[in-house]
């Protein structure tokens, strides 16, 4: 059921301040170990795990001859053939897909963990990996085979085009130069498409069960039927990384200074003082430092990519109440109870819907419909003791 966004105010406007609400709920009250887990989780699903888009080779690979003209690395470049560059180009996307191809199937498993413990407000990383292994493969799939069409239709012919100049400076440039244009617009629809996948199809694959293709599906009359609703959360969204963007930016670089000018120190130290042994300690701490400072960046990323998420699923909750993920953490936030002791501000969170048999929450309570008929079981069950009281009495008094 997809609700009549003209009813009321824009859903991914009003959303903006309730993502907030729910995210402070989710993470205070702030437990060092749970923050850890959750971590090392958004390490693998944003932009620090590079579990997007493949990377491309680099566009700057025709350099002309007179940039190097006069300096040492003169008739280097010139005189690899074309066949030779292909070969450089070869090995190095082949690096970087298998560098790209571990963090995507880690990642993808990770946007599972992250959205049950989303829903569940438990961090437990093994736990929903292992139960979602056959979702996680297929996202996978899904993301992969999108990749890799893009890559075949811009790489084969850039490819093709560069083997077959005898010489660098017989390059074909405005060939290229169109191939480069593709291969920007079909960047930006795969941008768009994964977006879409992962924060609002995902969240359909786990409550119904579903495959990604059928959740796709699912999703479809949402996404068409509340349009507009999703083009202010797509504009909303890209500017709001554009500007938390740079104020994570100031904070790597502040932390690259807290972190970097000591390990500095220590490896210079150690490398001019230590002799062999000193190098192997000096890498040993600069790579300690590199994790460090990659640490302090994936904690700034918890509440980020916390808050975008939430933001996600409360806009499906309320373009569609059939697929509420959240449904809990909702009422509690709207009602203003969710810092009154109903569970969402402790780790455990609220767990009374949840069911390990079946890796999710019931059904119960997906909807506002299905609320309704718990109330009124909660009166009817209130009247029914109320009339056993009074039957007891009458009881009494007649004895």
């Amino acid at each position: 059921m997809t609700t009549n966004s003209t009813s009321r105010a824009m859903y991914a406007i009003d959303d903006l301040g309730d993502a907030i609400d729910v995210t402070r709920e989710f993470l205070t009250p702030v437990d060092l170990r749970r923050w850890l887990k959750l971590t090392f989780v958004v390490f693998f699903i944003s932009a620090l795990g590079f579990s997007g888009t493949p990377a491309s080779p680099p566009s700057d690979v025709t350099v002309e001859d007179e940039q190097f003209e006069g300096t040492e690395f003169e008739g280097v470049l010139p005189e690899l053939t074309g066949e030779e560059l292909v070969t450089i180009l070869v090995v190095l996307v082949a690096i970087a897909l298998a560098v790209w191809l571990f963090f995507a199937i880690v990642g993808a498993i990770m946007e599972f963990v992250f959205l049950e413990s989303l829903r569940s407000h438990a961090v437990h990383v093994r736990q929903y990996a292992m139960a979602n292994l056959g979702r996680a493969g297929r996202l996978f799939l899904f993301r992969g085979v999108l990749g890799l069409l893009g890559v075949a239709l811009v790489g084969i012919p850039a490819l093709s085009i560069i083997g077959s100049a005898p010489t660098l400076d017989e390059i074909a440039m405005g060939s290229l130069a169109l191939l480069a244009f593709v291969a920007f617009a079909y960047f930006l629809l795969y941008a768009l498409v994964m977006q879409l996948t992962t924060e609002f199809v995902a969240p359909i694959m786990l409550l119904e069960h579903r495959g990604i293709l059928g959740a796709w599906k699912r999703f479809w009359p949402t996404l068409t039927g509340s349009w507009k609703e999703y083009v202010v959360y797509i504009v909303v969204v890209a500017i709001a990384q554009v500007v938390l963007g740079i104020a994570i930016g100031f904070l790597a670089v502040v932390a690259g200074l807290i972190v970097g000018i000591p390990t500095a120190i220590v490896v210079a130290a150690l490398v001019i003082f230590g002799g062999t042994i000193g190098l192997y300690l000096g890498v040993g701490v600069a790579l300690l430092g590199i994790a460090a400072f990659v640490l302090v960046l994936a904690l700034v990323q918890v509440p980020v990519v916390s808050y975008f998420r939430y933001y996600a699923l409360l806009l499906l909750g309320d373009t569609n109440v059939d697929l509420d993920l959240i449904p809990e953490q909702r009422a509690a936030v709207r009602s203003g109870d969710g810092s009154d002791g109903s569970g969402l501000d402790s780790p455990a969170g609220p767990r009374d819907g949840w069911n390990d048999s079946d890796g999710g929450w019931g059904n119960s309570g997906r909807s506002e419909r299905g609320r309704e008929h718990e109330s009124d079981w909660d009166t009817d069950r209130e009247s029914r003791d109320d009339r056993g009281d009074r039957d007891r009495d009458d009881r009494d008094d007649r004895r």
